[in-house]
């Protein structure tokens, strides 16, 4: 079971996993954040996806995927290895019949069918009648997404989970059942049409619901919990459907994605109230680098769009923008153009990034206002190449020179990159490369252990050596034996990225370096000897000594003193 864990988690990629609890940014090879599991203002947490763990430097916690998952989510390690394997979309390596998920997903589904029964009652008329004449549902529609009704005084939830034999306390935990301003306990969904949302094992393990009265918020979605979180999960999420297509729709609610979904566009997918993340991305560019966004043409759907861009910013993705000119959203435009009228309009997509510089100008009657807003706009790319590509889009739509956009634009924040490029360029010293080596495999820990003299290591190597000696072979170990600042020093050596193929020039490197080394303090020792010795016959032989070590040092070709 250790081997088919250690090639699951060899799968995910920890730095997707991470990005969903936790806000990274990139600093070199690395990912840093503030820490989930302390408070901190300045970022000590660091994940490294090339080795696949994650490691804070304030609290001292760290290990591997599996254990970040079960730690911020306070769940047993099988439940989490479910939870890794959801997210990363992979399957698990083991399943445990007596978890919580299994009894949960029951759960879910008893309640949809539930409220698709109360749908198609007398207590559900209302609801019928709005989605058959105002929004143009058949029954078979109805059917095919799995649609419901919660009631005023629904009692869906409390019936499934008797059913189930699923105790009120855990409905109150994962946010079904909640206080009325009174102290009495009720359903979480009360005059809603319901709207089933699946995971990627097309689980369902939420719901979303639209108010049939004036409640606010019109959408609701079910509480967040350690398996439902809106920023990961994307409604009628269709991979092969998406791959048939060669694209993904991305829209903005449930009735936009079904009403793609009802005129053959079932490569259509939408955002469940929140706006676009990394999550999306990563599931949709498994299967497609093309995507297209049709959001609502309102001011929301736009900045909605305008929000996006960082994230689509680190993504290698051919990202088009269609608005309609007369709907709001997509449901209306299907309502009054039909399938063949979007057909046509898809000639008029717009590429992502002309659309941002578009938007973020705003008003045309004054360039130097345009700029300024353009400028207050993309202040955050780092990236000197994307920053010139919106200065020549900004440049073409001003009908300007791109070196005037330029010069207006070149009070641009340039920190994150200096910070960056630092962190790429680690000055490694003898003893870092050590350090690297010790940690690099059992082979070459046992090769270099040969050569080490704890005299003429420095006092971080020969820390690091001490705790390889007790036994610690796992760099996510040794860091939390170490004081911050050398924990810190020991991440930025082993997340230090040396090819396969080199790996033996730096072990040559540090053995020359280290005889070197030797050969130099030998040489100072005799050195010191014979200044201090009155006796003349024994000066004389330190002095044959020291010459013939001098001797070697040069042949070594380290006769230069540092």
């Amino acid at each position: 079971m250790s081997k088919e864990l250690d090639d699951f988690k060899a799968k995910c990629d920890i730095a997707k996993v991470v990005s969903h609890y936790v806000s990274l940014e990139k600093v070199g090879s690395n990912y840093r954040g503030l820490c989930p599991f302390h408070e901190e203002k300045t970022p000590s947490f660091y994940v490294n996806p090339d080795k696949g763990f994650f490691h804070c430097f304030g609290c001292g916690a760290g290990g591997d995927v599996i254990e970040f998952v079960k730690r911020i989510e306070n769940i047993s390690f099988v439940e989490a290895v479910q939870r890794v394997a959801e997210l990363c979309g992979v399957d698990p390596p083991l399943m445990s019949k007596d978890t919580f998920y299994s009894k949960y997903v029951s759960l879910m589904e008893r309640m949809a069918e539930n409220y698709k029964d109360v749908l198609f009652s007398v207590r559900g008329r209302k609801a019928w009648e709005y989605l058959s004449k105002v929004r143009g549902l058949s029954r078979e529609d109805v059917e095919r997404f799995s649609l419901g009704y919660a009631p005023m005084n629904s009692d869906v939830i409390r019936r499934s989970a008797r059913e189930l034999k699923i105790d009120m306390n855990t409905l109150i935990k994962y946010g079904l059942m909640i206080r009325s301003k009174n102290g009495r306990l009720i359903e979480f969904f009360r005059n809603r049409i319901i709207f089933p949302v699946k995971n990627s094992s097309s689980k369902i393990v939420a719901f979303g619901g639209r108010t049939l009265g004036d409640d606010e918020p019109k959408y609701l979605n079910s509480s967040e919990n350690k398996y439902f979180s809106k920023s990961k999960i994307l409604y009628l999420f269709n991979r092969n459907k998406i791959k048939a297509a060669g694209f993904s729709i991305i829209c903005e609610g449930y009735m936009d994605a079904i009403a793609f979904h009802k005129n053959g566009f079932e490569n259509a997918c939408a955002l469940l109230g929140t706006g676009l993340t990394k999550f999306h991305v990563d599931a949709i560019k498994n299967i497609t680098t093309n995507v297209l966004f049709v959001l609502d043409s309102d001011s929301a759907g736009v900045n909605a769009m305008k929000r996006a861009a960082k994230i689509l910013a680190d993504e290698d993705l051919n990202v088009k923008v269609l608005t309609f000119e007369d709907s709001k959203d997509p449901d209306e435009f299907f309502s009054k153009h039909g399938k063949d009228g979007f057909r046509k309009i898809l000639k008029n997509t717009m590429d992502y990034w002309d659309f941002y510089v578009q938007k973020s100008l705003g008003e045309m009657g004054d360039p130097i206002k345009s700029l300024v807003r353009l400028k207050r706009s993309i202040s955050w790319v780092s990236s000197p190449i994307l920053r010139r590509r919106l200065v020549s889009k900004a440049s073409r739509i001003l009908m300007m020179d791109e070196k005037d956009v330029m010069y207006e634009l070149q009070q641009l924040i340039k920190g994150k990159e200096t910070e960056i490029a630092k962190a790429d360029n680690i000055r490694m010293s003898v003893d870092d490369y050590v350090v690297y080596l010790l940690f690099y495999n059992d082979e070459m820990r046992e090769k270099i252990k040969t050569h080490l003299d704890e005299s003429i290591i420095s006092p971080f190597a020969k820390k690091v050596l001490e705790v390889v000696n007790s036994g610690v072979t796992k760099p996510q170990e040794a860091m939390r034996l170490l004081e911050r600042k050398e924990g810190e020093r020991f991440f930025r050596i082993f997340t230090k990225e040396i090819p396969e193929p080199n790996i033996e020039k730096v072990y040559d490197l540090c053995v020359s370096k280290l005889e070197e080394r030797k050969l130099k303090h030998q040489i100072e020792k005799v050195e010191r000897e014979m200044v201090s010795t009155p006796d003349a016959e024994l000066k004389a032989k330190l002095l044959k000594k020291a010459m013939e070590l001098r001797s070697l040092l040069r042949k070594k070709g380290g006769a230069s003193r540092g």
